[in-house]
């Protein structure tokens, strides 16, 4: 009777054994499956962009600054939209016309104005870089996922695309004829923290 005690306890060992071991396989296997969802992705992204905005940039000149009334006309324009807006004030110092010359030269002063600031990323003495264009996420324009590997996947997303005011003085060129723009982002996955934007 105790020996079929012993081998019936040996018996529920064993199975109870192998049922850990299965366990411990599955939660291995569960654990280690570092599959990125759109939604985690989307997410992740959407995180990211909070503290590392996407934007355009162009530099535009303020202090005394000189205009030909022909080769200039354009940019005059651009200043003065600008003071239309609130963001510079305009003081008209000097005009000289040029001898035999349909041609005329102005020099203007020009003011930043606080209103400004929010679109101003650096400045000298003479030159101020600020933001033409800013892109948003569009969260409905959809995500395409792709595992590069256990800890890695990468995400391309729709950015949209927002002139600002300053866009007039924006570089001419291919990426202004769409309102949008693709991005790829490189995620890693952190046993700590989870999945989140490397670059």
């Amino acid at each position: 009777m105790l020996k079929k005690d012993v081998l019936l306890h040996m018996t529920i060992s064993k199975h109870q054994s192998i049922g850990l071991i299965f366990l411990a396989v599955l939660w291995a296997a569960c654990g280690s499956d570092k599959s990125i969802s759109d939604r985690v992705a989307l997410s992740e992204v959407a995180y990211y962009l909070e503290s590392n905005p996407v934007y355009e940039t162009a530099e535009v000149a303020y202090g005394e600054v000189k205009f030909s009334q022909k080769s200039d006309a354009d940019l005059l324009k651009a200043y003065q939209q600008l003071e239309k807006g609130g963001y510079v004030t305009l003081e008209l110092l000097k005009e000289r016309k040029r001898f035999l010359s349909k041609d005329s030269t102005f020099v203007y002063l020009v003011k930043l104005t606080d209103k400004s600031i929010p679109f101003v990323l650096e400045k000298t003495d003479k030159k101020a870089t600020v933001k033409t264009v800013e892109y948003t996420l569009d969260e409905d324009g959809g995500i395409l996922v792709e595992q590069t590997g256990k800890n890695r996947a990468k995400a391309t997303v729709t950015l949209k695309k927002a002139d600002t005011d300053f866009v007039d003085f924006a570089e001419k060129g291919a990426n202004n004829n769409a309102s949008f723009t693709k991005n790829t982002y490189t995620l890693r996955f952190n046993k700590e923290t989870g999945w989140g934007v490397t670059k």
